[in-house]
């Protein structure tokens, strides 16, 4: 009677937890120390074979760490493989792995997320292979990326038309507004004591508003890359920032030449922009290095400055996130993704160190 208790326990226990793993919509499976299917749940089932997404050997029994081990090539995951995760899991040098992963016909792209995590069964280990469909996760972000990417171009049109405004209407103002001084002070050669100071005074308030409206203009609107290309162009700003500033900026290019798409040497360009810009409103260092470099695969921008640092406030440093409510550095980061590149900045009380990586092709994520 004791036995037989026991054993209608143990199966009841197992129904439940049956059903447990049924009720949920994402395609599960557990795996032994060997890694051989031992359950799985209805939805596991019924996706199967068919489809070809998750892999063949869907019935309990199969040999699914073997299976991955000759699928991998398929589902190309980034970085470690999926039979790497689990293997890494069974022999406790990792708790969890997961990946990201398309599959499907070339009409109908899905996307999923693998999920492994392990658990024990008295001395056992037991490993929850969970395959979730995040196909719609996947459209609503490249449905964002569009937006951002409309936004961003709007941006960018905007603050050209914003520069152009000021360059040709009221830089000319002020411009004219300075030789009409100097004319009155031709037509009043006997001027003296306030009446010469205050025209002095106006004569020079004019021509520094016409150097900054220039400043910001070029700010706004800075040399085109499509000239000469990355290089020469930041040269050339670098230049005038300096002469403007009187920050000790260095560039280090290599090599002089760097052959990528239009819309990357725009994102570099802006983000060295935004370093510099950063480094008058907030850092109060009087240099600056500049490293261009490029290997294979990917080019890398470092920004650095002896300023006085981010506050943690404002910076995490773990992830290298700005809390900060600034439209720059985010908006530099959310470009970086569009290219399948990556910002990250850290910082101390001896500087700030920015550095970008994007890779050669400019291609999207």
């Amino acid at each position: 009677m004791t036995s037989r208790k026991r054993a209608e326990s143990a199966e009841a226990t197992q129904e439940f937890l049956q059903s447990a793993i049924d009720a949920l919509s994402a395609h599960i499976a557990i795996l032994d120390e060997t890694g051989m299917i031992i359950a799985v749940n209805q939805t596991w089932r019924r996706f199967g074979e068919p489809r070809g997404c998750v892999g063949p050997g869907h019935h309990i029994g199969a040999k699914y760490l073997e299976i991955c081990e000759s699928a991998d090539a398929e589902l190309q995951p980034e970085g470690v493989t999926v039979a790497q995760g689990i293997r890494s899991i069974i022999a406790g040098r990792s708790a969890e792995f997961r990946t990201v992963y398309c599959c499907g016909q070339p009409d109908e792209k899905r996307w999923f997320q693998l999920r492994v995590t392990r658990f024990f069964d008295n001395d056992d280990i037991r490993l929850v292979m969970v395959h979730e469909n995040i196909t719609e996760i996947k459209h609503a972000e490249e449905e964002l990326r569009g937006i951002t990417q409309h936004l961003l171009r709007l941006q960018d049109e905007e603050r050209r038309r914003i520069a152009r405004d000021l360059h040709d209407v009221t830089a000319q103002n002020i411009f004219a507004m300075t030789m009409n001084l100097a004319r009155l002070r031709r037509l009043l050669p006997d001027l003296s004591g306030r009446a010469e100071e205050l025209l002095a005074e106006t004569t020079a308030l004019g021509e520094e508003s016409l150097q900054e409206i220039r400043t910001v203009s070029y700010v706004l609107h800075p040399p085109t890359v499509r000239g000469e290309g990355l290089v020469p162009a930041l040269r050339a700003y670098i230049q005038g920032f300096v002469r403007r500033t009187d920050i000790d900026v260095s560039l280090n290019a290599e090599p002089q030449k760097i052959e990528l798409p239009v819309e990357t040497q725009t994102v570099l360009f802006r983000i060295v922009q935004e370093s510099l810009a950063n480094i008058i409103r907030h850092s109060g260092s009087k240099t600056a290095k500049i490293q261009l470099s490029r290997c294979a695969e990917e080019v890398l921008l470092r920004v650095e400055d002896e300023g006085i640092g981010i506050s943690s406030e404002i910076l995490d440093e773990p992830s290298g996130e700005i809390r900060s409510l600034g439209v720059g550095i985010p908006g530099m980061r959310i470009r970086l993704r569009q290219l399948g590149g990556k910002l990250r900045i850290s910082s101390d009380g001896r500087g700030t160190t920015v550095i970008a990586t994007v890779p050669t092709n400019g291609g999207e994520v």
